[in-house]
């Protein structure tokens, strides 16, 4: 949990069952959208989000619940550090794996989870998809050269 109070903050952890990022809403559930959230603005209410947090860890609903220093915008909770704003966009990498399609929660929330999927290009500027080269069978390495 959290070593200083902040002035904003919400509780955020991993649900336990899927590996989801969730926040604290104001009925004592997890939800997936910041928006959603229990925002904390004194003393006395950091301390009841914490206290729901560890007693939901130690049920094992969520791991790891802490709070995390948000600002209020006219949009809901946003957070203050890069590493909170990251996990609440969900996974930067995936816009380019093929096949993946982002969940629901994406536009619920109005935060795209990863940019759109677009085609890979390989040196010889030819869509790629590993997913549909047969195994066994990959594009030669580019030669390695080193610096004189």
């Amino acid at each position: 949990m959290s070593k200083n109070a902040l002035e904003i903050s919400v509780l955020t952890a991993n649900r336990l069952a899927d590996g989801a990022v969730v926040f604290l809403d104001g009925a004592g559930g997890w939800v997936e959208l910041i928006g959603a959230a229990a925002i904390a603005r004194t003393p006395e209410e950091t301390r009841a989000l914490e206290a729901r947090g560890a007693r939901d860890a130690a049920h094992n609903l969520v791991v790891d619940p802490y709070l995390v220093e948000v600002r209020e915008e006219p949009d809901g909770p946003t957070p203050l550090c890069m590493r909170e704003r990251v996990r609440v966009a969900g996974p930067s990498i995936l816009g380019d794996v093929p096949g993946y399609a982002p969940s629901p929660r994406a536009s619920e929330g109005g935060r795209p989870l990863a940019p759109a999927p677009s085609a890979s290009r390989n040196r010889r500027g030819e869509g790629s998809d590993p997913v549909s080269v047969p195994s066994g069978e990959r594009e030669p390495a580019a030669p390695v050269t080193q610096a004189a």
